[in-house]
């Protein structure tokens, strides 16, 4: 990604003829968004440029349509059971009024086939955000189907709200404008709000920011009265930008179904002591082990790893790109990566292209962005 192109994450422009249209789609028009199209939605990718939203995000606050993830309600005595039984994350963990990361995995080898955010609003009502609703309620229904010993019902609601994001060092300042409870909400709280939604708080950007499940007549009201106090309309440009600075994988670039959640480095989101769909799988891998796993890369200069390149470690291959982008904060190319185990950070590694070969540095996730900042080298 340039500092005002989109990413290689970012789908290509295409015509809207029979895309999905999120409830805000005129309000971005009227704002001048640049629109493309992602994944099946009509979705804008900048406002007033990557790199303006980039800085808003810094210093005050932006706001994003994130209308194309999906939306599943679980409700019922049967809910927690269920929610418990179908995905990774161990619900004893959590608890109503908070939210949990977890991911949907194959039974067969525990691929990775979504993963997604529950949010915990009542004893028996879930709210979850899938990036594949489709593979969620399958599993769902299937699960509920099969023994389940309370009832519960599922059902997909995307059609029926909005979700917005509003993330940046001033975020807090704005949710207390349509929610004042919410502002002073823990790290991965959930709560109904006087707008008529829920809201939750979230950690995207490296920052806490906020989350709001609103009516699309609610949600339309709150976006034209945010950005009128002030917040930044954002577009998936920025997004991209902050998931490569914050470490966020994404569904269907560096996770799917070929990776699993050792593979990806996310035992975090596993509870190996309950039980949920693909854990024998998972366990067989865990005591054979995994010979890859998901990194980041540094450039030492301005120019982005393209995507599907190898890594090489003294002129042996060792893993390969996922995707790349264009840190804002560091001045050069950042990429995820899955390597060889051994592949420590801090190793020092190069990276092939048609335009020459690029030095890099192998990296935890996330990066230490304060303490890469300013080592790039020019010239690569």
């Amino acid at each position: 990604m340039t500092e005002q192109a989109t990413t290689s994450g970012c789908p290509i422009p295409g015509p809207s003829t029979g895309l999905r249209r999120s409830p805000l789609h005129q309000e971005h028009l009227d704002l001048g968004a640049r629109m493309i199209e992602a994944e099946g939605w009509s979705m804008p990718v900048e406002f007033s440029g990557v790199f303006q939203e980039y800085r808003a995000h810094r210093r005050r606050s932006v706001i994003w349509d994130a209308s194309n993830l999906g939306s599943v309600r679980v409700s019922g005595p049967g809910a927690p059971e269920l929610v418990g039984r179908t995905f990774t994350n161990d619900l004893r963990r959590c608890r109503p009024g908070r939210s949990q990361y977890t991911l949907l995995l194959s039974e067969a080898d525990a691929g990775i086939l979504d993963d997604l955010v529950v949010w915990w609003v009542d004893p028996e009502m879930f709210v979850l955000t899938p990036s594949r609703p489709e593979r969620v309620l399958d599993a769902l229904r299937s699960v509920r189907d099969t023994g389940l010993r309370a009832p519960c019902t599922v059902e997909e609601t995307t059609s029926d709200r909005v979700l917005l994001a509003v993330q940046g060092a001033h975020a807090g300042e704005r949710i207390a404008e349509i929610a004042p409870a919410a502002a002073s909400m823990p790290a991965r709280g959930v709560q109904r709000c006087q707008a008529g939604g829920l809201v939750a708080t979230t950690s995207f950007g490296g920052r806490i920011g906020f989350e709001l499940h609103l009516h699309p007549a609610a949600g339309r009201d709150v976006y034209r009265r945010l950005v009128a106090a002030g917040a930044t309309p954002a577009g998936l440009g920025v997004r991209e930008t902050l998931r490569f600075e914050s470490g966020v994988p994404r569904y269907g670039v560096e996770l799917g179904p070929d990776v699993t959640p050792l593979d990806a480095g996310f035992t975090r989101a596993v509870g190996f002591d309950s039980d949920f769909l693909g854990r024998s799988a998972l366990i067989e891998q865990r005591q054979r082990g995994t010979e890859r796993i998901l990194r980041m890369v540094l450039t030492t200069g301005r120019r982005i790893p393209p995507a599907g390149s190898e890594l090489l470690l003294d002129e042996h291959p060792v893993g390969r790109i996922t995707s790349g982008n264009f840190s804002l904060h560091l001045h050069r190319g950042i990429a995820f990566a899955l390597v060889r185990t051994y592949v420590v950070p801090g190793s020092r590694v190069t990276v092939p292209t048609t335009e020459g070969t690029l030095d890099a540095e192998v990296s935890a996730i996330p990066v230490n962005l304060e303490e890469h900042r300013g080592s790039a080298r020019t010239g690569s």
